[in-house]
């Protein structure tokens, strides 16, 4: 059986980028992608991106066509940015889940395609400590990392308080 898609939006992508811990996003078991848009939109953690793009471990996506193009238009009209509204249009053609932080972006989108599948930073560091890719000691150490040092805040004390038993 085929990996399902995840198309991650910049959001997202750059808080493992920052950290070195993209293993956390490889772990979920899908086919990691990026459009474009996204591609250029990262500049601060280019080279890491490169790298990965390089390995094949993240492919980027070019994407064409009137069905894309009536779509990223929809998603600019709701007030996305263009990596946003190209990462949701993606995953929307391909049928594919979307990495993303934004909740503003998320909600707006809902409006129109209420049963899109959405990850974010926290869903996917949940999921590396239920498969053990991450301890709960580092993941919250991850949490503590990403509020000091890259501007980006779980509303949750510990990821402890996430894991059910």
């Amino acid at each position: 059986m085929e990996e399902s898609l995840l198309i991650a939006d910049a959001s997202t992508l750059l808080n493992f980028l920052r950290v070195r811990r993209f293993d956390l996003m490889q772990g979920l078991g899908y086919r990691i992608r990026i459009v474009d848009a996204v591609f250029e939109e990262i500049q601060s953690e280019r080279e890491h991106l490169e790298e990965l793009v390089n390995d094949g471990r993240i492919k980027t996506l070019t994407l064409e066509g009137k069905a894309i193009t009536d779509t990223v238009a929809t998603l600019l009209g709701l007030g996305l940015g263009s990596g946003e509204s190209f990462s949701f249009a993606a995953a929307i053609e391909f049928e594919g889940a979307v990495a993303i932080d934004d909740r503003r972006a998320v909600k707006r989108v809902q409006t129109v395609r209420p049963n899109l599948k959405i990850l974010t930073t926290q869903d996917i560091v949940v999921s590396g400590i239920r498969s053990r890719i991450i301890s709960l000691e580092e993941a919250d150490l991850l949490k503590a990392d990403w509020a000091e040092n890259h501007r980006f805040r779980l509303k949750c004390d510990s990821f402890a308080s996430l894991i059910q038993p």
